[in-house]
């Protein structure tokens, strides 16, 4: 298969899983797009990857004029269509590349936050129920709380 009919493929698949990330309001669009797609790809993978060999012979026969034929033959077989270049194909690994890098930062990010989250929950779970504690004893564990308490009572004194 041609690398374009492996990453057609590749994406495929990823329908259902988008389908599942998207707001309700546009499933409909997207499913309009996922049909589009689906038809367009099952029209591409319906063609022969080669053209079928002319049977030159038959025209030939055929026409009048076997001149004309190899007139045509000749033609034809002089056509070069230019298949465009791979050009996108390591821009886009480079790419990909780098969200995986930048993906992989984030879960190491969100490891130490959820360890610093689940410290703090830890935390919490020591104190004291709140019914059983007194402000004193609340605010000795949390200093910026109380310098704020304290900076709020000394600007309302009159």
């Amino acid at each position: 298969k041609q690398w374009y009919q492996r990453r057609v493929a590749i994406t495929a698949g990823d329908f259902i899983k988008l389908s599942t990330k998207i707001p309700q309001s546009v499933r409909g669009e997207f499913g309009a797009l996922r049909s589009k797609f689906e038809s367009s790809h099952a029209t591409m993978s319906a063609l022969p990857s080669n053209l079928e060999a002319i049977d030159w012979g038959y025209y030939a026969g055929r026409v009048g004029n076997p001149a004309l034929v190899e007139d045509f033959k000749a033609k034809y077989g002089s056509v070069q269509v230019p298949r465009p270049s791979d050009n996108q194909t390591s821009g886009i690994g480079a790419l990909e590349n780098d969200f995986k890098k930048e993906v992989a930062e984030y879960l190491e990010g969100s490891k130490e936050r959820i360890a610093k989250f689940e410290a703090a929950l830890a935390d919490l779970h020591a104190e004291k129920p709140l019914e059983e504690m007194t402000v004193a004893e609340y605010l000795s564990t949390k200093p910026e709380l109380r310098a704020q308490l304290v900076e709020d009572i000394e600007a309302r004194k009159l």
